[in-house]
């Protein structure tokens, strides 16, 4: 169908100007930032590559999601690592720098970590092509992160001056998606009846405990300081969208609703951290770093 190369070539292009605006507008050594506390960086491994996961996949065992509902909430339990978490951190009056190390760490490691998680966790009966995913995810994230990290150590002039276009077109791709994807669930014989049957009693409910538990996890695990707190918080709530599009294309039967699960994840967990962020700012926290992220 039209609708869904349209889709897929937007996620395509989706991932390739957000991963490589990451790389322009930050260093090697925001890179490096978490690995200073090796302590608080084994926790949020153990926070965003287990424990999320698995509290995932026990929401939807006790709530009995099934079909694209469970492909599409489990996708994004599994792919930690959003790139706009830093931006919510530093509204958050969080820790940026680690915010920032923090992203890089998790997106680079869910290039293995995602794959093999959702290869465990997803029912019986879902095929998904995991060793291309991984080589387009090795294509798509990790070559214009580096690209983008290389530019803006050898021309940081340059680097300025590509990241406003870089991250337009970011905004304009994602925005094709939605776009597109409602145009498809509107025109479909019957879109109410649809999202029902697709979503049920528990679907939302699902989805907005799994971000709260997110959200208690990242704090709880994100040692002393309140702005490494707030920061794993945001960090672990907002998952890689990116990366669950990814993994949502190569399911081929079902990838309209299993799109509408993902842009439900997305638009739940960005008011719930949004929200929570508003909060925050209000009480100043200690250890938080004011450099901006420049993110997403």
């Amino acid at each position: 169908m039209i609708s869904e190369t349209i889709i897929t070539l937007s996620i395509y292009l989706f991932i390739i100007t957000s991963m490589l605006f990451i790389g322009l507008g930050h260093s090697w050594r925001d890179i490096l930032a978490p690995f200073k506390n090796v302590k608080l960086v084994l926790f949020a491994l153990l926070v965003n590559l287990i424990l999320i996961p698995v509290a995932g996949y026990l929401i939807a065992t006790v709530f009995a999601l099934s079909g694209a509902m469970i492909v599409g909430f489990l996708l994004m339990t599994s792919a930690p690592g959003a790139s706009y978490s830093p931006r919510i951190a530093e509204i958050a009056e969080g820790n940026v720098p680690f915010s920032t190390g923090l992203m890089f760490l998790l997106s680079t490691v869910a290039l293995v970590s995602a794959p093999i998680t959702i290869l465990l966790l997803l029912p019986e009966g879902s095929t998904v092509s995991v060793w291309p995913v991984i080589q387009t995810l090795l294509l798509l994230m990790a070559v214009p992160m580096l690209s983008g990290l290389i530019i803006r150590a050898k021309l940081p002039v340059i680097a300025n001056k590509l990241m406003s276009p870089v991250v337009w077109t970011s905004y304009i791709m994602i925005l094709v998606v939605f776009i597109t994807f409602l145009m498809y669930k509107i025109f479909s014989p019957d879109p109410v009846g649809g999202l029902s049957d697709l979503f049920g009693t528990m679907g939302i409910l699902a989805i907005i405990l799994a971000v709260g538990i997110s959200l208690i996890l990242g704090y709880l695990f994100g040692g002393p300081a309140e702005g490494t707190r707030r920061s794993l918080a945001f960090g672990s709530a907002n998952r890689n969208a990116g990366m669950a599009l990814l993994f949502a294309t190569s399911i081929s039967s079902e990838i309209g609703d299993i799109l509408a699960v993902l842009v439900a994840y997305i638009i739940v967990q960005i008011i719930m951290s949004g929200v929570i962020a508003a909060k925050w700012r209000k009480k100043p926290a200690s250890g938080s770093g004011k450099k901006p992220s420049g993110s997403l």
